[in-house]
Protein backbone atom coordinates (compact mmCIF):
# COMPACT_ATOMS: atom_id res chain seq x y z
CA UNK A 1 0.00 0.00 0.00
CA UNK A 2 0.86 3.74 -0.56
CA UNK A 3 -0.04 6.42 1.82
CA UNK A 4 0.20 10.06 1.12
CA UNK A 5 1.80 12.61 3.35
CA UNK A 6 -1.03 14.95 3.28
CA UNK A 7 -3.86 14.23 3.52
CA UNK A 8 -6.49 15.77 1.09
CA UNK A 9 -3.35 16.08 -1.89
CA UNK A 10 -2.58 13.70 -3.60
CA UNK A 11 0.81 14.31 -2.92
CA UNK A 12 3.52 12.82 -2.12
CA UNK A 13 4.32 9.84 -0.73
CA UNK A 14 2.61 6.87 0.05
CA UNK A 15 3.55 3.82 0.99
CA UNK A 16 4.46 1.14 -1.77
CA UNK A 17 2.30 -1.28 -2.69
CA UNK A 18 4.54 -4.33 -2.64
CA UNK A 19 2.03 -6.82 -1.77
CA UNK A 20 1.44 -10.45 -3.40
CA UNK A 21 -0.82 -9.69 -6.83
CA UNK A 22 -4.41 -11.22 -6.44
CA UNK A 23 -7.13 -12.51 -8.61
CA UNK A 24 -9.14 -10.25 -6.57
CA UNK A 25 -7.37 -6.92 -7.99
CA UNK A 26 -6.72 -7.93 -11.82
CA UNK A 27 -9.96 -6.72 -12.91
CA UNK A 28 -12.29 -3.85 -12.92
CA UNK A 29 -15.67 -4.11 -11.04
CA UNK A 30 -18.97 -3.54 -12.97
CA UNK A 31 -19.36 -0.76 -11.16
CA UNK A 32 -16.66 0.98 -11.76
CA UNK A 33 -17.18 2.41 -15.33
CA UNK A 34 -15.08 4.99 -16.58
CA UNK A 35 -15.77 6.86 -19.60
CA UNK A 36 -13.01 7.00 -22.36
CA UNK A 37 -12.66 7.79 -25.86
CA UNK A 38 -10.76 6.89 -28.78
CA UNK A 39 -7.46 8.23 -29.90
CA UNK A 40 -5.16 7.39 -32.28
CA UNK A 41 -1.50 7.30 -31.83
CA UNK A 42 -0.55 10.38 -33.91
CA UNK A 43 -2.62 12.37 -31.89
CA UNK A 44 -0.76 11.72 -28.97
CA UNK A 45 1.60 14.91 -28.25
CA UNK A 46 5.12 13.45 -27.31
CA UNK A 47 4.16 9.57 -28.33
CA UNK A 48 6.65 9.77 -31.50
CA UNK A 49 9.39 11.19 -29.40
CA UNK A 50 8.98 8.31 -26.45
CA UNK A 51 11.70 6.01 -26.09
CA UNK A 52 9.47 3.10 -26.45
CA UNK A 53 12.36 0.60 -25.84
CA UNK A 54 12.25 0.85 -22.43
CA UNK A 55 8.77 0.83 -21.98
CA UNK A 56 8.94 -2.14 -23.76
CA UNK A 57 11.49 -3.51 -21.12
CA UNK A 58 9.27 -3.12 -18.54
CA UNK A 59 6.49 -4.53 -19.76
CA UNK A 60 8.30 -7.99 -20.69
CA UNK A 61 8.65 -7.88 -16.63
CA UNK A 62 4.75 -8.35 -16.35
CA UNK A 63 4.98 -11.32 -19.12
CA UNK A 64 5.21 -13.67 -16.42
CA UNK A 65 2.65 -12.34 -14.19
CA UNK A 66 -0.15 -11.82 -17.07
CA UNK A 67 0.76 -15.06 -19.06
CA UNK A 68 0.28 -17.18 -15.65
CA UNK A 69 -2.72 -15.29 -14.19
CA UNK A 70 -6.46 -15.69 -14.79
CA UNK A 71 -8.61 -14.00 -17.12
CA UNK A 72 -7.94 -10.15 -17.03
CA UNK A 73 -11.28 -7.81 -17.20
CA UNK A 74 -10.72 -4.46 -18.83
CA UNK A 75 -12.41 -1.47 -19.07
CA UNK A 76 -12.64 -0.16 -22.78
CA UNK A 77 -14.52 2.66 -24.54
CA UNK A 78 -17.04 -0.27 -25.38
CA UNK A 79 -17.70 -1.84 -21.82
CA UNK A 80 -15.46 -4.39 -20.13
CA UNK A 81 -13.38 -6.86 -22.25
CA UNK A 82 -11.42 -10.14 -20.99
CA UNK A 83 -8.17 -10.74 -21.67
CA UNK A 84 -7.49 -14.32 -21.19
CA UNK A 85 -3.72 -15.94 -20.76
CA UNK A 86 -3.69 -17.24 -23.56
CA UNK A 87 -4.09 -13.75 -25.67
CA UNK A 88 -1.66 -12.04 -23.17
CA UNK A 89 0.91 -15.02 -24.22
CA UNK A 90 -0.07 -14.01 -27.99
CA UNK A 91 1.09 -10.39 -27.07
CA UNK A 92 3.81 -11.07 -24.71
CA UNK A 93 5.29 -13.40 -27.30
CA UNK A 94 5.17 -10.67 -30.05
CA UNK A 95 7.29 -8.22 -27.41
CA UNK A 96 10.06 -11.23 -27.00
CA UNK A 97 10.28 -11.32 -30.56
CA UNK A 98 11.71 -7.83 -30.62
CA UNK A 99 15.50 -7.24 -30.37
CA UNK A 100 16.22 -5.02 -27.09
CA UNK A 101 16.88 -1.46 -27.76
CA UNK A 102 15.33 -1.52 -30.93
CA UNK A 103 13.39 1.75 -30.70
CA UNK A 104 11.37 1.37 -33.89
CA UNK A 105 10.65 -1.98 -33.29
CA UNK A 106 9.34 -1.29 -29.84
CA UNK A 107 7.14 1.89 -30.91
CA UNK A 108 6.00 -0.61 -33.60
CA UNK A 109 4.68 -3.33 -30.79
CA UNK A 110 2.51 -0.95 -29.12
CA UNK A 111 1.23 0.46 -31.77
CA UNK A 112 0.47 -3.30 -33.39
CA UNK A 113 -0.92 -4.64 -30.19
CA UNK A 114 -2.44 -1.96 -28.53
CA UNK A 115 -5.13 0.54 -29.12
CA UNK A 116 -5.40 4.06 -27.41
CA UNK A 117 -8.26 5.00 -25.07
CA UNK A 118 -8.41 8.47 -23.66
CA UNK A 119 -9.57 8.38 -20.20
CA UNK A 120 -11.72 11.09 -20.09
CA UNK A 121 -11.66 12.38 -16.23
CA UNK A 122 -8.65 14.37 -15.46
CA UNK A 123 -5.39 12.92 -14.33
CA UNK A 124 -3.46 12.94 -10.90
CA UNK A 125 -0.14 12.43 -10.85
CA UNK A 126 2.64 12.01 -8.10
CA UNK A 127 6.05 9.94 -7.71
CA UNK A 128 7.82 7.92 -5.43
CA UNK A 129 10.71 6.51 -4.81
CA UNK A 130 13.78 4.00 -3.16
CA UNK A 131 14.96 5.59 -0.34
CA UNK A 132 18.62 4.47 1.05
CA UNK A 133 19.73 4.22 4.65
CA UNK A 134 23.20 3.41 6.27
CA UNK A 135 22.88 0.65 8.39
CA UNK A 136 24.23 -2.83 10.27
CA UNK A 137 22.87 -6.07 10.65
CA UNK A 138 23.74 -5.62 14.48
CA UNK A 139 23.11 -3.57 16.87
CA UNK A 140 25.90 -0.48 18.08
CA UNK A 141 26.38 3.03 19.14
CA UNK A 142 25.93 4.22 15.73
CA UNK A 143 23.23 1.81 14.60
CA UNK A 144 20.27 1.74 17.26
CA UNK A 145 17.05 1.56 15.36
CA UNK A 146 15.61 -1.62 14.44
CA UNK A 147 14.35 -2.75 11.26
CA UNK A 148 11.38 -5.11 12.45
CA UNK A 149 10.43 -8.33 9.89
CA UNK A 150 6.78 -9.49 10.13
CA UNK A 151 5.83 -10.87 13.97
CA UNK A 152 4.80 -14.39 13.78
CA UNK A 153 1.81 -13.26 15.81
CA UNK A 154 0.52 -10.50 13.62
CA UNK A 155 -3.40 -11.16 12.60
CA UNK A 156 -5.45 -9.24 10.56
CA UNK A 157 -6.58 -7.91 13.52
CA UNK A 158 -4.96 -4.29 15.20
CA UNK A 159 -1.67 -4.80 16.96
CA UNK A 160 0.62 -2.36 18.62
CA UNK A 161 0.78 1.05 17.59
CA UNK A 162 3.79 3.09 16.01
CA UNK A 163 4.37 4.56 20.07
CA UNK A 164 4.51 1.10 21.61
CA UNK A 165 6.93 -0.15 19.28
CA UNK A 166 9.15 2.88 19.44
CA UNK A 167 9.22 2.19 23.11
CA UNK A 168 9.95 -1.72 22.43
CA UNK A 169 6.77 -3.61 22.40
CA UNK A 170 8.59 -5.74 20.11
CA UNK A 171 12.51 -5.94 21.78
CA UNK A 172 14.04 -9.39 22.26
CA UNK A 173 11.52 -10.95 19.73
CA UNK A 174 14.60 -11.59 17.48
CA UNK A 175 12.02 -9.92 14.94
CA UNK A 176 14.85 -7.34 14.18
CA UNK A 177 16.66 -7.78 10.25
CA UNK A 178 19.04 -4.70 10.26
CA UNK A 179 19.31 -1.55 12.63
CA UNK A 180 19.40 2.14 10.98
CA UNK A 181 21.05 5.23 12.27
CA UNK A 182 18.29 7.48 11.00
CA UNK A 183 14.40 7.27 12.65
CA UNK A 184 13.47 9.78 9.93
CA UNK A 185 15.02 7.85 7.35
CA UNK A 186 13.33 5.34 8.50
CA UNK A 187 10.08 6.25 8.66
CA UNK A 188 10.59 7.33 4.98
CA UNK A 189 11.39 4.03 3.57
CA UNK A 190 7.68 2.87 5.65
CA UNK A 191 5.68 6.04 3.78
CA UNK A 192 7.61 4.39 0.53
CA UNK A 193 7.25 0.74 1.51
CA UNK A 194 10.44 -0.28 0.52
CA UNK A 195 14.34 0.92 0.71
CA UNK A 196 18.09 -0.30 0.26
CA UNK A 197 20.14 -0.29 3.77
CA UNK A 198 23.91 -0.02 3.01
CA UNK A 199 25.51 -2.15 5.60
CA UNK A 200 28.68 -1.55 7.21
CA UNK A 201 29.43 -4.77 6.69
CA UNK A 202 29.68 -4.52 3.22
CA UNK A 203 26.85 -4.96 0.71
CA UNK A 204 23.35 -3.99 0.84
CA UNK A 205 20.00 -5.09 1.78
CA UNK A 206 16.95 -4.29 -0.13
CA UNK A 207 13.45 -3.58 2.12
CA UNK A 208 10.21 -5.26 0.86
CA UNK A 209 6.81 -4.72 2.10
CA UNK A 210 6.23 -7.28 4.73
CA UNK A 211 2.88 -6.55 6.19
CA UNK A 212 1.53 -3.80 8.31
CA UNK A 213 0.02 -3.24 12.27
CA UNK A 214 -3.32 -2.77 10.97
CA UNK A 215 -3.54 0.35 12.57
CA UNK A 216 -5.61 3.94 10.97
CA UNK A 217 -3.04 5.75 9.03
CA UNK A 218 -2.26 9.79 9.40
CA UNK A 219 -0.83 12.13 7.28
CA UNK A 220 1.99 13.58 8.95
CA UNK A 221 1.96 16.54 6.54
CA UNK A 222 -1.74 17.51 8.00
CA UNK A 223 -0.29 17.22 11.16
CA UNK A 224 2.67 19.71 10.98
CA UNK A 225 0.23 21.77 8.99
CA UNK A 226 -2.77 21.49 11.49
CA UNK A 227 0.40 22.63 14.34
CA UNK A 228 0.65 26.18 11.79
CA UNK A 229 4.60 24.62 11.41
CA UNK A 230 3.88 24.97 7.53
CA UNK A 231 1.22 25.91 5.27
CA UNK A 232 -0.60 23.03 3.03
CA UNK A 233 1.30 23.90 0.18
CA UNK A 234 4.35 24.07 1.32
CA UNK A 235 4.26 20.44 2.97
CA UNK A 236 6.23 18.40 0.22
CA UNK A 237 8.16 15.72 1.57
CA UNK A 238 11.60 17.48 1.22
CA UNK A 239 10.47 20.22 3.80
CA UNK A 240 9.03 17.98 6.18
CA UNK A 241 12.00 15.69 6.02
CA UNK A 242 13.60 18.80 7.00
CA UNK A 243 11.51 20.33 9.84
CA UNK A 244 11.73 16.51 10.96
CA UNK A 245 15.46 16.54 11.27
CA UNK A 246 15.76 19.88 12.77
CA UNK A 247 13.29 18.97 15.51
CA UNK A 248 13.94 15.45 16.60
CA UNK A 249 12.14 15.49 20.00
CA UNK A 250 9.12 16.82 18.51
CA UNK A 251 9.66 14.66 15.30
CA UNK A 252 9.17 11.89 17.34
CA UNK A 253 5.71 12.48 18.65
CA UNK A 254 4.82 13.44 15.04
CA UNK A 255 5.77 10.51 13.90
CA UNK A 256 3.65 8.63 16.35
CA UNK A 257 0.80 10.62 15.26
CA UNK A 258 0.63 8.10 12.52
CA UNK A 259 0.17 4.65 14.03
CA UNK A 260 0.84 2.77 11.07
CA UNK A 261 3.87 0.70 11.30
CA UNK A 262 5.21 -1.15 8.47
CA UNK A 263 7.45 -4.58 9.25
CA UNK A 264 9.55 -5.47 6.22
CA UNK A 265 11.68 -8.26 4.90
CA UNK A 266 15.10 -8.70 2.78
CA UNK A 267 13.68 -9.21 -0.77
CA UNK A 268 17.37 -9.86 -1.95
CA UNK A 269 17.14 -8.72 -5.16
CA UNK A 270 18.32 -5.41 -6.79
CA UNK A 271 15.40 -3.66 -7.42
CA UNK A 272 11.82 -3.08 -5.56
CA UNK A 273 9.28 -5.27 -6.29
CA UNK A 274 6.03 -4.09 -7.19
CA UNK A 275 2.57 -5.01 -6.18
CA UNK A 276 2.48 -7.19 -9.49
CA UNK A 277 5.17 -8.86 -7.90
CA UNK A 278 8.07 -7.36 -10.23
CA UNK A 279 10.91 -5.57 -9.99
CA UNK A 280 10.06 -1.78 -10.87
CA UNK A 281 11.89 0.51 -13.51
CA UNK A 282 12.60 4.10 -12.79
CA UNK A 283 10.37 6.21 -14.74
CA UNK A 284 8.74 2.97 -16.50
CA UNK A 285 6.69 1.78 -13.54
CA UNK A 286 3.72 3.17 -12.15
CA UNK A 287 1.71 2.91 -8.96
CA UNK A 288 -1.70 2.80 -10.39
CA UNK A 289 -5.91 2.04 -8.52
CA UNK A 290 -6.38 -1.87 -9.70
CA UNK A 291 -9.87 -1.43 -9.49
CA UNK A 292 -9.67 0.58 -12.59
CA UNK A 293 -6.05 -0.08 -14.14
CA UNK A 294 -5.03 -4.23 -14.20
CA UNK A 295 -1.54 -4.66 -13.75
CA UNK A 296 0.77 -5.30 -16.80
CA UNK A 297 -1.98 -2.10 -18.55
CA UNK A 298 0.53 0.59 -20.63
CA UNK A 299 -0.51 3.89 -19.95
CA UNK A 300 0.59 7.25 -21.59
CA UNK A 301 0.97 9.94 -19.31
CA UNK A 302 1.01 13.89 -19.88
CA UNK A 303 1.47 15.60 -17.27
CA UNK A 304 4.72 17.93 -15.83
CA UNK A 305 7.34 17.07 -13.43
CA UNK A 306 9.13 19.07 -10.87
CA UNK A 307 12.50 20.29 -12.22
CA UNK A 308 15.59 19.08 -10.07
CA UNK A 309 16.64 21.52 -7.15
CA UNK A 310 14.76 24.32 -8.69
CA UNK A 311 11.54 24.51 -6.19
CA UNK A 312 8.28 25.73 -8.39
CA UNK A 313 9.64 25.07 -11.34
CA UNK A 314 7.96 22.56 -13.60
CA UNK A 315 8.71 20.13 -16.86
CA UNK A 316 6.63 18.59 -19.47
CA UNK A 317 6.55 15.03 -18.37
CA UNK A 318 5.23 12.60 -21.17
CA UNK A 319 5.72 9.34 -21.61
CA UNK A 320 4.44 5.41 -21.49
CA UNK A 321 4.42 4.18 -18.48
CA UNK A 322 3.62 0.46 -17.40
CA UNK A 323 1.11 -0.60 -14.67
CA UNK A 324 3.15 -2.78 -11.63
CA UNK A 325 2.18 -1.08 -8.24
CA UNK A 326 -1.03 0.13 -5.95
CA UNK A 327 -1.24 2.23 -2.85
CA UNK A 328 -3.41 2.75 -0.47
CA UNK A 329 -3.52 6.45 -1.61
CA UNK A 330 -3.93 5.80 -5.71
CA UNK A 331 -7.19 6.05 -6.34
CA UNK A 332 -9.27 6.84 -9.60
CA UNK A 333 -8.92 5.92 -13.23
CA UNK A 334 -6.57 8.19 -13.86
CA UNK A 335 -4.35 8.38 -11.00
CA UNK A 336 -0.71 7.40 -11.30
CA UNK A 337 2.36 7.53 -8.73
CA UNK A 338 5.54 7.48 -10.89
CA UNK A 339 8.04 5.28 -9.59
CA UNK A 340 11.34 7.52 -9.84
CA UNK A 341 13.84 4.84 -8.89
CA UNK A 342 17.26 6.08 -6.03
CA UNK A 343 19.32 8.79 -5.23
CA UNK A 344 19.12 12.31 -5.01
CA UNK A 345 17.17 13.23 -7.77
CA UNK A 346 14.83 10.55 -7.50
CA UNK A 347 13.70 11.64 -4.15
CA UNK A 348 13.34 15.35 -5.34
CA UNK A 349 11.29 14.84 -8.38
CA UNK A 350 8.95 12.14 -5.97
CA UNK A 351 9.01 14.51 -3.31
CA UNK A 352 7.69 17.55 -4.81
CA UNK A 353 5.81 16.23 -7.57
CA UNK A 354 2.04 16.93 -7.29
CA UNK A 355 0.24 17.49 -11.19
CA UNK A 356 -2.74 17.19 -13.08
CA UNK A 357 -2.88 15.73 -16.74
CA UNK A 358 -4.03 13.26 -18.82
CA UNK A 359 -3.77 9.60 -18.80
CA UNK A 360 -4.42 7.35 -21.80
CA UNK A 361 -5.10 3.55 -21.56
CA UNK A 362 -3.59 1.18 -24.23
CA UNK A 363 -5.71 -1.97 -24.33
CA UNK A 364 -4.81 -5.16 -25.68
CA UNK A 365 -5.72 -5.54 -29.37
CA UNK A 366 -8.13 -8.77 -29.64
CA UNK A 367 -7.78 -11.30 -32.61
Amino acid sequence: MRWSLLAGSAALLAVAGLLSACASTTGTPQQQRVSMEPTSYNEIAGWAEDRHAEALAAFRRSCPKLTAGPDMKIATDGGEKTITPGEWGRICNAAAAVKAGDARASRAFFETNFRPLIVEVQGKFTGYFEPELRGSKVPSRLFTVPVYRKPPDLTDQPYFTRAEIDAGALKGKGLEIAYVQDPVGLFEVQVQGSGRVQLAEGGTMTLGFDGSNNRPYTAIGTVLVEMGVMKKEDATWPAIRDWLKRNPQQARDVMRKNERYIFFKDTKTSAPIGAQGVPLTAQRSMAVDPMFTPYGTPVWIDTRRPVYRKPGATESYRRLMIAQDTGAAIKGPARGDVFYGSGAQAADWAGRMNSDGRAVILVPNKN
